[in-house]
């Protein structure tokens, strides 16, 4: 596909346009600045014209800051070390850090079909369960 430079240019330089905020921008100089500085402003601000400030958009914002509310300082949530395990390290059952391994997440299972016979075989399930393993390793899912 041949690549040019575009298709005819339309518009004028220095008319406002509605899809243009950067275009629609009204001039503006650093007041007491050194004679002559304010119309070299001035020239670049016509050569490129300044973006408008950024502003936040409520949507980005949380609920607790669209309320007016404070977010909470640093330090000040509630204790979140409180576990079920308090002395195993939080890396426990990854490849790395301290604590066990992967070994330590149980037996892996290669498919549906042992999954279902495994839960199949516990004292607690049902003769739905057993039906459900033997049904997926008969697919061989």
């Amino acid at each position: 596909m041949p690549r040019g430079r575009g298709g005819a240019r339309q518009g004028t330089s220095g008319t406002a346009y509605g899809n243009r905020t950067d275009l629609n921008m009204p001039m503006s100089t650093v007041p007491g600045q050194d004679y002559g500085k304010a119309a070299a402003q001035q020239a670049a601000q016509r050569a490129v014209p300044m973006g408008a400030s950024p502003e936040a958009p409520a949507a980005s914002m949380g609920p607790a800051q669209a309320q007016g509310q404070p977010l909470p300082q640093p330090g000040s949530l509630p204790h979140l070390e409180a576990t079920g395990r308090p002395n195993e390290p939080v890396t426990t059952g990854l490849p790395f850090g301290p604590g066990a391994g992967p070994e330590a997440m149980g037996p892996r299972f290669a498919n549906l079909g042992e999954i279902l016979s495994s839960a199949a075989n516990d004292h607690n399930a049902s003769g739905l369960a057993a039906m459900l393993a033997s049904s997926a390793k008969s697919l061989g899912i």
